[in-house]
């Protein structure tokens, strides 16, 4: 590192250390501007535009535009995080950062290819330039986005395309082999107990932020929810191992924060973890330590799964000044269902889900939404209307929204399941329930009965139950402590019509009692408006 960067590094770190900052200080007002800006909307692309770039397109950096970024345009998304692939660890198709990605991922003959090097040597430039350069022409914020364990390289089709120099270099950095395999991780993820892997991410770090026009850079830990061998093979993280991560944090933030005060504009960070304060813990991640550090400014929760309301994360983020974010990403739920065969209640994926998911997040409190492997047609669509601003929109709210179509908890963490305070009703994994049993769970729920009525929309609540019974039965639900009465019957299917008055903006509470010993397949409220 040059002497200016050691030195800037080290004044960085005399003004995060502790909370308090002292007061008048310009670059802080700056900071506080920054965050206080509105961001409904965080939109994360992975790169793969650049890696399946198709044979057939014209290499421009019009081209490259189309095949995503141009979807985002407009008012509501205000921010794209741009990740230049990053799998596996330190691999990018950014040029000036990392381990440069020029392999391709496909067989022969391919339709699409990976550009990196073509748009490197004929266009002078690379994804993360064409990001940056899109958003400042648009009035964007960007993100670079830096998938800290993603372990596709892991995948035995494409994997060993995907493998990078530091892993070929360092093998004992990996927590496993091919052919013993850790039973909590991709053999492929590095243990950050490594000092080695420490540095390089330090290194590509400060290469981000010093050659390219940033606002910010996210540190997504959910892709892959993996950091320390300890972990991987069983056991919880240690508070040496935690200890280390927040230390490596720090140093980060130091990095990010130099070249921020070197060009008067600091460089935002995020942090995408599991939703769940404990639950990172025991993987290795001190969330809140890291606030209390002021490592964070942008706290963004979830991903594979959530495990609590979101009402926990946004207590403890506004406790200590930082911005929170609901990630959203899409069910993988349909698919699982669909392939065992068992019915569920229609509606995941579709415009109206995801209306459901921004309103209920905000209502909980939340400062904005995350959307991720939200791409082209459906972003737009999707996202056609503010978040902020969907009284009188058609919502459906499931109970459960990931869950068995993607990683679990407890993939990454021996006895994982045991920090899931969620409702667990999962079309793909049926929950078995005795005669007369009664399940109890919670739904948020982000409607505004008012505003839609002031516009002239009157609101149609159905509250639908998924079970396995083969005849109707008397199937007994309360919402907030009311009985619920007249259903209709298909299918194993009850459908309960319900006033709008019985609906609370926030948390709804549930209780499902069985008529006889059956499955417990899905549950929703679908909100309809009609003039």
């Amino acid at each position: 590192m040059k002497l200016e960067a050691v030195i800037a590094s080290a004044v960085a770190v005399s003004i995060f250390a502790g909370c308090s900052v002292k007061n008048g200080d310009a670059f802080e007002s700056k900071r506080s501007a920054l965050l206080a800006r509105s961001r409904p909307v965080v939109y994360n692309t992975d790169g793969c535009d650049m890696l399946y770039y198709p044979t057939n397109l014209p290499l421009s950096v019009e081209a490259f535009c189309g095949m995503r970024l141009d979807y985002s345009k407009g008012p509501v998304i205000g921010t794209i995080s741009y990740c230049p692939v990053s799998s596996g660890f330190s691999h990018f198709t950014a040029t000036k950062a990392g381990d440069l990605f020029s392999g391709s991922v496909l067989s022969s003959p391919p339709s699409a290819r990976n550009a990196t090097l073509e748009f490197r040597d004929k266009i002078k430039t690379d994804s993360l330039q064409m990001a940056v350069d899109f958003c400042r022409r648009e009035g964007k914020e960007i993100f670079v986005g830096i998938r800290v364990n993603d372990t596709h390289d892991a995948n035995g089709t494409y994997g060993k395309y995907l493998f990078p120099p530091f892993k070929k270099a360092h093998p004992e950095c990996l927590m496993g082999t091919a052919s013993n395999k850790p039973p909590h991780c991709s053999w492929t993820a590095v243990d950050f107990a490594h000092e080695a892997v420490r540095e390089h991410m330090r290194k590509f770090v400060r290469e981000f932020v010093e050659n390219y026009d940033l606002d910010g850079i996210e540190y997504d830990f959910m892709r892959h929810a993996q950091l320390f061998k300890t972990v991987a093979w069983g056991g919880r993280a240690t508070v040496a191992e935690c200890d280390m991560m927040s230390a490596l944090m720090r140093d980060l933030r130091a990095i990010t924060e130099a070249e921020g005060r070197r060009r008067g504009r600091p460089i935002l960070v995020v942090a995408r973890t599991p939703d769940s304060l404990p639950y990172a813990k025991a993987i290795g991640m001190d969330v809140e330590r890291w606030m209390t550090d002021r490592s964070l400014d942008i706290w963004v929760g979830s991903g594979y799964f959530q495990l609590e309301q979101w009402t926990k994360a946004v207590e403890v983020a506004r406790r200590h000044g930082v911005k929170f974010y609901a990630s959203i990403d899409e069910s993988r739920i349909p698919n699982t269902a669909k392939r065992r065969k068992l019915p569920i209640i229609p509606g995941r994926q579709t415009i109206e889900f995801y209306h459901a998911r921004f309103a209920a997040a905000l209502a909980l409190g939340c400062d904005g939404v995350y959307v991720f492997n939200l791409e082209r047609k459906s972003l737009k669509d999707y996202l056609a209307d503010d978040p902020r601003d969907l009284a009188g929109r058609n919502k459906i709210y499931f109970a459960t929204e990931r869950a068995s179509g993607g990683y679990r908890a407890w993939h990454y963490l021996e006895g994982g399941r045991d920090f899931w305070n969620m409702a667990q009703i999962d079309p793909g994994e049926p929950r078995k329930m005795a005669a007369g049993e009664t399940y109890a769970f919670e739904i948020a729920i982000g409607e505004d009965f008012a505003k839609a009525a002031a516009a002239g929309k009157k609101a149609e609540v159905t509250v639908l139950a998924q079970t396995g019974l083969k005849a109707e039965a008397p199937l007994a639900v309360r919402m907030n402590g009311r009985d619920l009465s007249g259903a209709t019957f298909k299918n194993g299917l009850f459908s309960f019509k319900v006033d709008a008055s019985q609906v609370v903006k926030g948390l709804n509470r549930f209780e499902v009692k069985m008529p006889a010993a059956t499955t417990f397949n899905d549950f929703a409220v679908k909100v309809d408006y009609r003039p």
